[in-house]
Parts: C-alpha cells; structure tokens; sequence
C-alpha cells in the first residue's frame, strides 16, 4: 500500500513514518519544514538533537521505499494534484496542520497564518482526492480542542441526536408536550457542539465542517481524529534506529507534559496555569502511532467517522505530579509553581468524560504512561544544550487583552 504522509517531518508525522516504513509501505512524505521554522521564531529548539530534513530523509530511505517532497499544501495545488495523480495513495494522513494555540494568539498574522493554512491545505487535500484519488482514505488529526472541556456533559465522538424540546416541557396551555411531538423535534446525527479555545482550534473546528461536507457530497472516506494531548518520544522504531523525534518545550510549542519534562531538566519550577484542576486527554505518542494505525488498517468503511483519541484524563496538578515522580527517580528534585493562566480557560476542577468507544472496540490498548514517558524522554534531552531553553518555557503570550 501506499500511504502519503503530510507533515511526515513533525513531531508525530515522523513516528508515524518509521512505523509505516517498518509494516512495509511505501511511503511519500510530503512537508513545507514550518514546524522547524516556527520554532525557530520561539527562539527554541528540540530538546533531542534531531537530524536536518536532508538527513532524516537519507536515513529514512535506507529503512525502505519513501519519497519525499518539499510543498506547501495551502499554496501549491498543482504539485498535490501531481503527487496523487503519480503515486495513486492508499490512503492519505494529513498532520500538516499549524499546531499550536499560543502561536496563533501572538498576532493578527499568526492568526491568519494558522487559519489558512489548516482550512485551505485541507480543502486542498479533499479536492485532490475527489479529482484524482477517490478511493484513498483521509485520516485527519483534528484535536479534542475543538470541543469546550467545561461543557458538562459526556463528549460523543462525532454525533449525537439533538432535542430541542425537552422531556416533561408543556405547551403554551400549560399541557405536557406529548413524546411524539418530542420525536419531531429531535435532530438526528448532528455534528456535536464544537467551541473551539483558539484561533488554531477554530481552525479546527472549520476543518471539521468541510471534511464532513466532502464526505457526503462526493463520497469520500475519511476518519476525522479528536486527539488529546500526545506526549513522550519512545516508539519501538525511534529507540531502535536512534531517529529521534522533536521535543519541544517553548510556550507555543511545547505540549504541557513534556514542557514539564524539561523544565524539570532545567531545574525550573514546573508551570501550572491558575488552580491546575482543569483536566485534558493524554496520549504516548507510542498510542498515538498505534491508534493511526488502527485508522490505516480498519478502512471498510463508507463516508465520514468521528472518534475521540485519548487514553487518560489527567488535571494539569495530577500530571506535574507525576513528571516530578519521574524527576525524582534519577535524580531531579523539581517543584511547582501556580501561574496566572495566560488563556481565557476555567482552571478549577470540572465535569469531562470525553467518550472512548471505537478505539477500544478497534483493539486500541494503552502501552506507555506519562510516568514511563517522562523517564525516557529525561534520559534522552541533550545536556549540554538544553540550557538555552531557559529562555523559552514561561508563557508569554496572552490570550486576553
């Protein structure tokens, strides 16, 4: 099979790569580097010594069939067009995305960046595949941002049946509304209610929509992923070819726990925005790559799919916990530090039962907690450079004027 991977350079497009490669794919890569770049503009650099694209590409050949290409799928059609025209893809994983809410709250053109690039490099993609790849599957990381943590009710994965009469309401008479003029009043199978954090979760949250309406105006396949928040960098491929994957710890980049990871490192206080009560969905990126590949293996499936990417939930206090646990374990006797929230968020204790269903009902079963994560990924940061992060691991961006 061949599978095209865009955004194959980032931080799970590699990890997804290597496994790819190892179960025999062949393999295009597509990608633009703007993750390399935008770290860059933090003033920040993985926390692992990773190779430069020219490296990690030569490397990557020599483990089995992969091309890549260098484009930018926002701006340049044609050569999408081209590439699935030439290489007629399997199916297709789309992790080109600009992935980080800080960086689209520093400015209006951050802003902007963000928006069109995830829209339009998504509506791209579709379209490539309704021209010249209508039998390949969409795999898309959306992200569980794009729903309100606080919302208060269990979180469906995709869809749920909208009352907009409730149950034992009377009418205007004072009369009880009868159940079947409630069953007039249900929608069937609406989008659940999305109430994205940021402008990159709106971004999202757009992506969502489109996907939904290509799916059922020209009957495309596609798998549209609520991810939580991926952590670590094991995978059995990366400890067994030394590719090492990017570890990020600025304030835009760096994902909570592994910003935690490092700052324990670097003897910095971990930072826990305002009570550290609000909770999240966690994932290893080990169970990341293995829940896409779940989604590449289990495509006998028609339209479009929803389903919720996590393995725990964790308040931001309960992983600092467990970061520090690991710290303790060889050696770093780190503390927290109770920050001023730079979001617009609610950081007390709340209701959030995110729905896991079609994962598990897939064979999905966890292998790697934060705790193994933290030990390895410690183990691995480069000491004699990671000094200079620093610099780069207390928020500066705020959302609120």
């Amino acid at each position: 099979m061949t599978a095209i991977v865009l955004g194959y350079d980032g931080y799970i497009g590699h990890a997804l790569t290597l496994r790819l490669l190892s179960k025999g794919y062949k393999v295009i890569g597509i990608d633009n580097y703007s993750r390399r770049k935008a770290v860059d503009e933090m003033g920040s650099i993985s926390a692992i010594p990773i190779l430069s694209p020219v490296e990690r590409g030569a490397e990557l050949q020599k483990l089995g069939e992969f091309i890549p290409f260098y484009s930018h799928l926002h701006l340049d059609y044609q050569n999408l067009k081209n590439i699935f025209t030439l290489h007629k893809p399997s199916v297709i994983v789309n992790l080109a995305q600009q992935p980080s809410a800080p960086y689209s709250q520093i400015s209006v053109d951050h802003a902007i960046h963000s928006a069109f690039n995830n829209i339009v490099s998504t509506i791209n993609v579709l379209w490539a595949m309704k021209e010249h790849a209508p039998d390949a599957h969409l795999i898309q990381i959306g992200t569980m941002g794009e729903y309100n943590p606080a919302i208060g009710v269990p979180i469906p994965e995709g869809t749920c049946d909208l009352a907009l009469v409730e149950p034992g309401a009377e009418n205007k008479d004072g009369e009880q509304v009868s159940d079947k003029v409630i069953n007039k009043h249900i929608l069937k199978n609406v989008i659940f209610p999305r109430s994205g954090g940021s402008f990159y979760h709106t971004s999202k949250i757009s992506a969502t929509y489109f996907i939904e309406y290509a799916c059922r105006v020209y009957n495309i396949n596609a798998t549209d992923i609520m991810q939580g928040v991926v952590y670590g960098n094991y995978t059995p491929e990366i400890s067994d070819t030394g590719l090492h994957t990017r570890c990020d710890s600025d304030e835009a980049f760096g994902t909570v726990v592994n910003r935690f990871i490092v700052q324990t490192v670097l003897k910095h206080p971990l930072t826990i925005y305002g009570e550290g009560d609000h909770k999240r969905g966690f994932l290893a990126l080990n169970d990341s790559v293995q829940c896409l590949m779940l989604a590449i293996e289990n495509n006998d499936y028609e339209g479009y799919r929803v389903w919720n990417q996590l393995d725990t939930v964790h308040s931001m206090t309960e992983v600092a916990n467990m970061v520090l646990k690991a710290g303790r374990e060889i050696g770093y006797h780190g503390m927290k530090q109770y920050i001023e929230t730079p979001r617009v968020e609610n950081t007390s204790d709340f209701y959030y039962n995110p729905v896991v269903d079609k994962l598990k009902k897939l064979g999905f079963k966890p292998t790697r907690m934060i705790y193994d994560e933290a030990l390895y990924t410690m183990k691995h940061i480069d000491k004699a450079n990671v000094g200079q992060l620093l610099k780069v691991v207390m928020p500066k961006i705020l959302w609120r004027s």
